[in-house]
């Protein structure tokens, strides 16, 4: 079984893989003063509730934007499974060309997306991922990472507006009726809300503009489905694009070492 590990800034998620198959995931947060003990605990409890799962782990791939965290995995994948994890990084062979200025400043994150999104629908295509930041990322027609944009993600948004103000409360993070709010919380779902939904398609119009309008948009990403379900230019969601996009490196990267 492959362990693939996306470490995010607010949150860890776990894959559990069986032959390129995705069995189970689970999600915690990224605390980082975690130990590799403590994570290997965690660990083994979820694979535990993994029904007709084999009894071992034998193999670990982590795209990580967290350099602490990712140190910690590596050390348990050393401790408790005798291996080297593969981590993620513009170094590997991924299967695609990144073209970027300094391709290992570039997030395993989001190239973990542009690997499986070129994979699973070819190019040109544009993975939206919507997490603690909102990232596009832009794949041409042969396979290239041709860049794309980074802004605050929705729920960052939403906490630094709360933060920066005396008197406007929490809002949970869902659409309101109207776009005109009747009260103070209604006002702000529609201005994070419809906000990002508009920032969105903005975005993926500017890009289509570069890369050809039948560009392919994939969303993924903790609030990808809240936003896609009122969007008209998403055509796909992906929820767990960054694991699949790790166990297809992973799968390439030790399959030429044998």
């Amino acid at each position: 079984m492959l362990l693939a590990i996306d470490i995010g800034n607010t949150n860890i998620v776990l894959g559990f893989f069986q032959k390129g198959k995705l069995l189970s995931k689970w999600r915690m947060t990224s605390t980082p003063v975690r130990t590799e003990d403590e994570l290997w605990l965690h660990v083994q409890h979820f694979h535990s509730q993994i029904k007709n799962a084999p009894e071992e782990i034998n193999s670990m791939v982590i795209a990580s934007v967290v350099p602490q965290l990712t140190d910690v995995f590596r050390t348990a994948a050393e401790k408790y499974l005798d291996t080297q994890p593969v981590v993620v990084n513009a170094a590997l062979d991924l299967g695609i060309t990144v073209v970027y200025d300094d391709p290992m400043k570039l997030g395993a994150d989001r190239i973990c997306n542009a690997v499986a999104a070129f994979a699973k629908y070819g190019g040109p295509a544009v993975v939206i991922d919507f997490g603690t930041a909102t990232t596009y990322d832009v794949i041409s027609k042969n396979g290239e990472f041709i860049g794309g944009a980074i802004a605050p993600g929705l729920e960052t948004s939403a906490a630094e507006l709360y933060r920066r103000t005396a008197q406007l409360p929490r809002s949970d993070l869902r659409f309101p009726e109207t776009v005109m709010g009747k009260n103070t919380l209604e006002a702000i779902r529609a201005g994070l809300l419809f906000g990002a939904l508009d920032a969105a398609e903005g975005m993926i119009k500017r890009i289509k503009q570069t890369v050809g309008k039948h560009a392919t948009i994939i969303a993924t990403g903790g609030y990808a489905k809240i936003i896609s379900q009122m969007s008209s230019e998403i055509k796909y969601i992906e929820p767990y694009l960054v694991l699949e996009g790790a166990r297809l490196i992973f799968e390439r990267v030790t399959r030429k070492k044998r």
